[in-house]
């Protein structure tokens, strides 16, 4: 930590020194609101000229919801694929971009690019803890071309506890099912030219899924995190502010990349294999920002940052189990039941397991500026923005022999670090972006472009050279140049209603560099992205309906164990592809007879249409192995999406149910038929996991001005269901819970 803060200073000192000097000659007298956090949305995002989405602080407070996948379904245009079943690595696609790890989606938290890596390595293994934010704000269309470097599907930023305008403090407590539970408690304070905010998170399980031995399957993690502003006096000439954000994070999960065969789920879809017992993820993240916010004019503002992040991971978990892979045992647990019997722990034998240790670092500087000015009945804003990123990961995996013994497993050999994987990889980039918006009686145009500046390289150490004396170093770099240029349209039919569309070109970085003897270098994945949509925006009344076409150059697959290849990393291209579809949101208070009641009804729809639009004989990875023909659906990317939301609400109660509504999914190419998860089925033809439907509740009560109670009840028809067949197996979605809590406000 010490070296990240010594890092920031280097970089501060200078960028800030123009800035605090524009401040001595300006003459104009100002007063201004301070930063709290920074949004891409803001309050209003019927108004933008682009689509997005806002989730209010108040929807948050009813739903009571800390996993994020269960919030952000609710918003149209997002596919999420579940995992572990408490939203802690959400894996988020948009408009039909791969959702494994949310590697292909721009994830931000305060407006900062949050991903350990997201140039160099972008599967984001770490996320934020979803119950600290009080926003969310999801950006598409146009208007993205201001947030990279992924702007084909989208943006996220998820915003956190912001500072109070005076002494408040917060605390929630909640106990439930499987043992879990939730501690957050904040304070914050504003003052004349000081402000701050500390807040402590804690949210633990002890897992719904079982072990043979019973042991505990869940996690714990912790988080700290502190906000100290300075600010000057309010009529200052010129008011600016200066906000140190720090942050730290741990978890400790008994989690595993192992799921189950077909037969197995249905019998139990909660079980675990005896060979999993072992199985551990340990994570450590530590963040650190600066912001400095300055409005040297009515007209301009200009914020900037600079932050580092440090991010650890080593998730050990078993590899092969009888000297056969794990995966290949699921394929058929015939064929191979001898390494069946002892993956389950009913047979003695030998395992292979892996540690995983990752660590990766970001340090980056960035500034944006936003100029309002007006010339006759003509309205203009300019916007710019710049951004100096580098990131890192170096990558050490180990493995080692266990012996299952009695269904215990035991080591018997220790492997040496970096007998799996060793390698470093790095990336720097400059990011520049400048976007005009025109506003002339009902219609609002917007042009921008981006530019993305990108260094890649790669050393890999081989698994022999542990201590990395270059003795079988393998290297190699990329640079790539690419201009992004978008166009955005509005026009009001009437004080409620609206037209929109617009047509920019999107971008994906192509990873790390090939060093493969027979692998070729991947390019960098583009997109023509068009959308056209009509809105309207009332007191009681709010609909939006979005038709949008991304047309792919060279998009790219990968081949990593999360998402179902062997892991190797490698980026490759597939050609051209074509994904369109359609958005729907739908939200009306249907009671408006009564004044003090409240029904509340939302609905939120995705049509996505993803298909190859050439043929091509396919790596691995992402899309299994071999040729796929044009005309092929797009793995992982689900058709049909439907939210259902009723509340009902007065000044002291609301109870929401959601149900949300996932249909089948391809989840590999060849049979154009789809074939479901059954008895009959082998496991090598299922190529769709079948759709489902699950229902969830919260309710709060405000007994006093202080005190809230609150309970949410997940999945609350308690039912079974297969949410994927990756990383390895198929896996349960979580199933029925409860749990009840406590707000107290200060």
């Amino acid at each position: 930590m010490p070296k990240i803060i010594l890092n920031l200073a280097i970089v501060l000192i200078p960028f800030f020194q123009p800035v605090f000097a524009q401040n001595e000659q300006q003459e104009d007298t100002l007063k201004v609101n301070q930063l709290k956090e920074v949004t891409i949305i803001g309050t209003s995002p019927y108004k933008i000229v682009g689509s997005g989405a806002w989730i209010s602080f108040a929807k948050l407070q009813k739903l009571n919801q800390p996993d994020i996948n269960k919030v952000i379904q609710t918003i149209p245009g997002i596919n999420v694929r579940d995992e572990e079943g408490f939203g802690l690595r959400p894996n988020i696609g948009l408009r039909g971009t791969p959702v494994n790890r949310s590697a292909k989606i721009t994830l931000m938290e305060d407006g900062i690019l949050m991903a350990p890596a997201p140039y160099s390595d972008p599967s984001a293994y770490y996320f934020p803890t979803f119950a600290r934010m009080e926003q969310l704000e999801v950006l598409k269309g146009s208007s993205q071309v201001k947030h990279g470097p992924y702007t084909i599907g989208g943006a996220i930023n998820l915003i956190s506890t912001s500072i109070p305008d005076s002494f408040k403090g917060f605390a929630q407590l909640s106990y439930g099912s499987f043992g879990t539970n939730q501690q957050r408690i904040w304070v914050g304070d504003s003052q004349k030219n000081f402000d701050y905010l500390f807040e402590v998170n804690r949210l633990a399980s002890q897992g719904f899924k079982e072990l043979p031995s019973g042991a505990n399957t869940g996690f714990d993690r912790r988080d700290f995190m502190g906000k100290l502003r300075w600010h000057s006096d309010a009529n200052s000439r010129i008011n600016q502010s200066l906000t140190l954000k720090f942050l730290t994070m741990s978890e400790e999960g008994n989690e595993t990349y192992l799921g189950l065969t077909y037969a197995d789920f249905m019998n139990n879809p909660n079980r675990r294999y005896a060979a999993t017992q072992k199985d551990l993820l340990d994570m450590n993240h530590e963040h650190i920002s600066l912001t400095h916010s300055i409005q040297p004019t009515h007209q301009l503002s200009i914020t900037s940052s600079a932050y580092a992040a440090k991010t650890f991971r080593d998730w050990a978990r078993v590899n092969s189990v009888g000297g056969v892979n794990v995966a290949t045992i699921l394929t058929d647990p015939t064929t191979y039941a001898a390494a069946y019997s002892i993956m389950t722990g009913n047979s003695n034998g030998n395992l292979n397991f892996q540690s995983a240790a990752r660590t990766f670092q970001v340090l980056g500087l960035q500034s944006n500026m936003t100029y309002d000015f007006e010339t006759g009945d003509l309205r203009h804003q300019i916007q710019a923005g710049i951004r100096f990123h580098q990131d890192e990961a170096d990558r050490y995996a180990t493995q080692s022999t266990y012996a299952m013994t009695n269904a215990t497993m035991v080591l018997t050999s220790a492997g040496v670090k970096g007998n799996a994987e060793n390698q470093i990889r790095q990336a720097k980039s400059f990011a520049g972006y400048v976007q005009y918006e025109l506003v002339w009686n009902k219609l609002t145009l917007s042009p921008g472009m981006r530019y993305e500046n990108v260094e890649l390289a790669f050393d890999n150490f081989g698994t022999s050279d542990n201590a990395r004396m270059g003795t079988a170093l393998k290297s190699a770099t990329n640079h790539l140049d690419i201009f992004l240029p978008g166009l955005g349209m509005s026009y009001v039919l009437k004080d409620n209603m609206r037209v929109f569309g617009g047509v920019h070109r999107g971008f994906s970085p192509p990873g790390m560099p090939s060093i493969g003897v027979n692998v070729n270098q991947a390019k960098s994945e583009t997109a023509i992205n068009y959308e056209l949509g009509y809105r309207v925006s009332r007191k009681h009344l709010k609909m939006q309906v979005i038709g949008f076409l991304n047309n792919y150059q060279n998009i790219l697959g990968s081949d990593n164990v999360s998402g179902g290849g062997a892991g190797t990393g490698d980026m490759f291209n597939a050609g051209n592809a074509k994904i369109q579809g359609i958005e729907f949101s739908f939200e009306q208070n249907l009671w408006r007879s009564s004044p003090k009641w409240r029904l509340p009804l939302s609905i939120s729809y995705t049509y996505n249409d993803a298909k190859f639009m050439q043929t091509f004989v396919n790596a691995g990875g992402d899309w299994g192995t071999g040729k796929i023909s044009k005309g092929e659906s797009i793995p992982f990317i689900t058709p049909q999406l439907l939210s259902l939301s009723l509340g009902l609400e007065s000044d002291k109660m609301n109870v929401t149910v959601i149900s949300r509504y996932v249909g089948n999914t391809r989840i590999k190419t060849g049979n154009p038929a789809e074939i479901v998860p059954s008895a009959s089925a082998k496991y090598t033809d299922v190529n769709t996991i079948g759709e489902y439907w699950v229902v969830d509740l919260s309710g709060n009560y405000t007994f006093s001005k202080s005190i809230t109670f609150f309970s949410t009840i997940n999945n609350m028809l308690n039912n079974a269901y297969i949410v994927a067949n990756l990383p390895q197996g198929f896996r349960p979605g979580m199933p029925f819970s409860a749990n009840i809590g406590v707000k107290i406000n200060l």
